[in-house]
């Protein structure tokens, strides 16, 4: 067996060899923990245009909604301004028919006489 310098200077070697380990894995470690940091702060960002971006969709949508409510009501306002005109222009076309009417009356009456 070996001595007790022996067993001491393989613990010291194990040691120093463990203390390499846990540096390099507390390196890597670090590297991993900035790498994460920076790719959460990128998806932060991303997520932020992303909301701003279903913000503006929402906002075009509302005013498409209120646009198209708008042309539905002139559209409305047009149909019933036609409707009164076509409604004017039937009494015309029955007044005017019966000025005709009456006229011819007359007229017949006068031929008989």
């Amino acid at each position: 067996m070996g001595t007790y310098s022996d067993i001491i200077s393989l613990a010291n070697k194990d040691n120093s060899v463990m203390i390499q380990a846990t540096a390099a894995i507390t390196a890597s470690n670090t590297t991993a923990t900035a790498k994460i940091t920076a790719k959460n702060d990128t998806l932060i960002e991303k997520q932020q245009i992303q909301e701003s971006q279903m913000k503006e969709i929402e906002n075009k949508a509302r005013l498409l909604l209120t646009r198209s409510r708008m042309l539905q009501i002139s559209q409305d306002r047009n149909s019933y301004k036609t409707k009164i005109i076509y409604t004017l222009l039937a009494i015309l076309i029955v007044i005017f028919i019966i000025n005709l009417f009456i006229w011819s009356l007359k007229k017949s009456s006068v031929n008989v006489k």
